[in-house]
């Protein structure tokens, strides 16, 4: 490929997309999964005391937390994944991997526990 084919192609793949425009759209995204992380900490921390309160400090239900992690977690694999698929890095195949798997693993879990068979 020369200069002009390569640029053609940028062009191509970047048309009508404002550069300052994907920066912000990067850094908007990496804020929002570090939201979502901290407000899963937070719901999971606050369902655990009102747990404790709720049973006397005996009792410790976690499927509103399996429920929180497995959204999250099913995030970041999916970020992982689509990291893989344009850059073709294994570990980031490797990472998709595990963590779609323990959402997956979470999501069959809590869906178990809602319609009673655990």
């Amino acid at each position: 490929m020369n200069k002009e084919e390569i640029l053609a192609k940028s062009r191509a793949e970047n048309k009508g997309q404002d550069e300052r425009e994907k920066q912000v759209l990067i850094k908007a995204g990496q804020i929002a999964f570090t939201v979502g992380g901290v407000m899963c900490m937070l719901i999971a921390l606050f369902n655990s005391i009102l747990s404790m309160v709720d049973h006397g400090g005996t009792r410790f239900d976690p499927k509103l937390n399996t429920m929180l992690w497995s959204i999250y977690l099913s995030m970041l694999g999916s970020l992982f994944l689509y990291k893989y698929v344009k850059l073709k890095k294994k570990h980031e195949l490797f990472l998709a991997i595990a963590l779609l798997t323990v959402s997956l693993a979470g999501l069959v879990w809590t869906m178990l526990k809602m319609i009673g068979v655990l």
